[in-house]
């Protein structure tokens, strides 16, 4: 007897649209600004490289700190900004992989507390979002 297997069409990067990410930051209930500040990167990397370019970054992303979050200022500024939301994630984060936010980010140990939190959830949570919409 032979078997079936059915296979779901996987979505390709240059299918990933700003609408798409946006919509789904919004049903995983990321902060409001921090959506329209990520938009704003994700749109002007757009209108430098195109539609094109923007995707095959996107996709190759997973687990990796977009470059415009990378310095460490600018991710304590994040931080400070977004912190009540950012925390909440962290949270989420550490009871989800049962390990410690510090372990998780053992590779960002260099670079201040803010920092380094607010680019775990960063990273952690674009990645997951790609990956959803890949499916």
């Amino acid at each position: 007897m032979f078997k079936k297997e059915l296979h779901l069409k996987k979505k390709h990067w240059d299918e990933i649209t700003v609408e798409q990410l946006e919509r789904k930051m919004n049903e995983e209930k990321f902060d409001k600004e921090f959506i329209e500040e990520i938009l704003k990167i994700f749109k002007e990397r757009i209108e430098k490289h195109g539609k094109e370019a923007f995707g095959k970054w996107i996709y190759n992303l997973h687990f990796r700190v977009p470059e415009e979050f990378q310095n460490e200022q600018i991710s304590i500024s994040v931080y400070e900004k977004y912190h009540k939301w950012l925390e909440g994630e962290v949270i989420k984060l550490e009871n989800e992989t049962k390990m410690s936010w510090e372990i998780q980010t053992e590779d960002l140990q260099d670079l201040d507390n803010k920092a380094r939190k607010a680019q775990l959830v960063i990273r952690h949570r674009l990645s997951e979002i790609v990956l959803d919409l890949l499916e």
